[in-house]
């Protein structure tokens, strides 16, 4: 009953911040949304598209929607390992142009998703989480005060996170502090590029994951002018062939490079 009753609650928590941001679309979107997730195993393999995920090696034909308070995203979540898109294309991304799995040193990763696995395998990188499905987390860091001494880590990987923070430029200069020279920050936010300035809420938004800041693409001007910004669009890195596979829709990457 209890399962039951957090499911209606939350299900009713859906419908209201759908209308509100959407109206009567977000209400048919939504409805649409969960209609596809109760057939997850039929609707995953109706169709003739192939689709592929790099993290779990799961192949089909649909991947699901990702259902939240303010939106809905279709065809975006792995019906095996419930990684979204931009994981799918972060896992290539470490991979494949950072070359993550050669590399050594020690990285940390915060709020990580299931590639963090995938790195563990390297056995010359030490690999340590915060946040990390919570009891299992080698540590949980405050941001705006990271408990490290100055120059220790090597890369730090910061996964749609700094958009939870009160203060983002702060969180930011604590990861310039820890990281060590010439060491690497691995950056990605949340970025609507149809804004023309980042909106700050001053507080959590319900409607968008509890989000303090709406970016635009002036994030870049917001990372402290300390480091070395490289930016990345999916678009930039990713083949039509493996937007498709991997349904993907445009995204940045930043890489700041501590000098």
């Amino acid at each position: 009953m209890r399962k039951i009753g957090h499911y209606f609650s939350r299900t009713v928590e859906f419908y209201r911040g759908n209308y509100k941001t959407n109206g009567l679309t977000g209400l048919l979107r939504l409805t649409l949304a969960l209609g596809l997730c109760a057939l997850g195993p039929i609707y995953s393999r109706i169709g003739f598209t192939k689709r592929y995920c790099p993290s779990c090696r799961w192949k089909g034909a649909n991947f699901l929607p990702f259902l939240a308070i303010g939106y809905v995203h279709f065809k975006v979540r792995c019906p095996s390992c419930q990684c979204h898109a931009r994981h799918r294309a972060h896992q290539i991304f470490y991979e494949k142009h950072l070359q993550l799995m050669e590399e050594e040193g020690r990285l940390l990763y915060f709020a990580p998703e299931s590639n963090v696995e995938n790195l563990k395998k390297n056995k010359n990188l030490e690999v340590k989480t915060s946040n990390y499905m919570e009891d299992t987390a080698d540590y949980d860091i405050d941001i705006m005060d990271i408990p490290f001494d100055d120059n220790t880590w090597d890369y730090i990987i910061c996964h749609r996170v700094i958009e939870h923070i009160s203060d983002d430029r702060l969180g930011m200069r604590e990861l310039y502090r820890i990281l060590k020279p010439s060491g690497k920050l691995i950056l990605s936010v949340p970025i609507d590029d149809t804004l023309e300035k980042t909106i700050d809420y001053g507080k959590p938004n319900p409607f968008e994951n509890d989000h303090y800041y709406n970016y635009s693409l002036d994030f870049e001007k917001r990372i402290p002018e300390q480091f070395k910004v490289t930016r990345h669009a999916f678009s930039d890195i990713f083949s039509k062939k493996e937007f498709n596979e991997m349904s993907l829709s445009d995204d940045y990457i930043f890489i700041c490079e501590k000098i």
